[in-house]
């Protein structure tokens, strides 16, 4: 294996001797490395592996999913979700320590936003009975009905009125610090999905099943600023920069309701997607729906028809797509300390930073079902929560100090003399062989090099 010490770009040549023929193993590229697993590492998208940023468990929660997460802008993070066939939702308040308790419980299925407003006082979202309540200790109180079913995302502007992202009438609400409120906003869709608010306090709202990313003006004038080519906009966010950044997910010729896993799935009982190589389907095994589902309502496990698109729009309003991806649905987007954008996607938990238009990292290719929401706090760290089962974990801002690559088998298609190993950039090699396709079992020890030669016995099959 190789055991990365700084940063690495590694080209693996292997002589193996078939006969009187010698053959060449290359691995330089992204989709080469895709199919080893990492351990502690990222891999950019032109082949460079790295370090990656510490990704450090803080909170083990006995919820199903967390689908929101928030902060006090004083040290305490707020998380909540929510599981199949709840009458409450759990909101838990975790301190500057990593300790966590029982906030409050609010009546519902399940909870799929939270905001805070200046004072430093909580506001939860639940769906499927779609209220907004104010969150004190121990206290949940309804703080204002819109009259939709689903309440998806909610955000404070610069005055302190509250803004409600509704479904499935498509509205957006505004509610003043008194909780009276009212309908700000007509999207014309079914769901006004996501939503942010810029410094000029204009809303920017993601639709669902247009595919629509709207700006609205604080006197409530909407304009498209763009279509984009999928259905679902799960996440909106401004950058600081201003700039728009959106997200979006599956085909718009798709399915009739969102496609994000939002609302809590059927249980699974088993689950497991193939890593995409080489832009085959992936594999699924799962339990399917019967009857009438919720909006959001897709097994977890399920793939999403069309897959997902990330894109900023310009301060022209030029539309720019920077990054898609054939299986990885985007949960939520975020930025880190420096305003670069990351990615949280399901159904294999992944984060990816989009570094430029060209370049982009798989950050952290996480032990979970689905990365589901993003925060950062006033000193720059990054928190990530996630569904299946809901935990909450800090991403950096160190790296790791050492990390693993252990590559797929390599076939040589009969029994081989291996040859001679080149790199580049730091790393120690180990090899091992064995004549059985399955690594698990009966193959040689792993071996360090003799010099730049392997040391593992001939043989069919090879491993780094």
């Amino acid at each position: 294996m190789i055991r990365v010490v700084g940063a690495l770009f590694a080209l693996l040549a292997v002589w193996p001797c078939v006969g009187v023929e010698t053959e060449i193993w290359v691995q330089n590229e992204l989709a080469d490395f895709e199919k080893g697993t990492l351990k502690k590492l990222s891999v950019r998208s032109d082949g460079r592996l790295l370090l990656a940023p510490v990704f450090e468990q803080i909170v083990d929660t006995s919820i199903p999913y967390l689908w929101a997460i928030a902060g006090d802008g004083k040290g305490t993070l707020f998380v909540a979700g929510g599981g199949q066939g709840s009458t409450s939702a759990q909101i838990l308040a975790i301190d500057a320590t990593g300790k966590h308790r029982v906030y409050a419980d609010v009546p519902g299925m399940q909870v799929q936003a939270l905001a805070v407003d200046r004072n430093g006082t909580l506001f939860a979202g639940t769906s499927p009975d779609g209220k907004v309540y104010r969150v004190t200790p121990g206290k949940a109180e309804v703080f204002y009905d819109p009259k939709a079913k689903y309440i998806w995302a909610m955000g404070f502007n610069s005055k302190g009125d509250l803004y409600v992202a509704t479904g499935d009438g498509g509205e957006v609400h505004r509610v003043a610090p008194n909780g009276q409120g009212s309908v700000f906003f007509r999207t014309e869709e079914t769901h006004a999905r996501s939503l942010a608010i810029d410094p000029k306090d204009n809303i920017i709202v993601g639709t669902e099943p247009s595919g629509l990313i709207l700006r609205v003006a604080p006197n409530g004038e909407g304009f498209v600023v763009y279509q984009s080519a999928k259905r679902e906009v799960t996440a909106v966010a401004v950058g600081k920069d201003g700039l728009i950044y959106a997200a979006a997910v599956g085909n718009r010729s798709g399915r009739s309701e969102p496609s994000q896993l939002s609302v809590p799935p059927l249980p699974i009982p088993s689950a497991s997607i193939a890593r995409p190589a080489g832009g085959a389907a992936p594999t699924v095994a799962t339990a399917q729906p019967t009857g009438p589902q919720p909006p959001g309502s897709q097994p977890a496990g399920a793939p999403v028809p069309g897959g997902s698109e990330f894109y900023r729009i310009e301060s022209d309003g030029f539309p720019r797509k920077l990054w898609s991806h054939p299986q990885e649905i985007i949960y939520a987007v975020g930025f880190d300390a420096n305003g670069v954008p990351i990615l949280a996607t399901g159904n294999k938990g992944k984060l990816f930073r989009v570094d430029s238009e060209n370049v982009w990292t798989l950050l952290i290719d996480a032990e979970t079902t689905q990365i589901t929401a993003l925060h950062r706090t006033p000193d720059g760290r990054l928190y990530a929560a996630t569904g299946n089962i809901g935990k909450v974990f800090r991403v950096g801002p160190g790296l790791e100090k050492t990390g693993s690559y252990e590559s797929e088998a390599y076939d040589a298609g009969s029994f081989s003399y291996w040859g001679r190993v080149a790199t580049k950039g730091a790393a120690t090699i180990e090899t091992r062989s064995g004549n059985l396709e399955r690594t698990s079992t009966n193959w040689s020890p792993w071996a360090p090099l003799n010099g730049d030669r392997i040391a593992s016995p001939p043989a069919r099959f090879l491993q780094y």
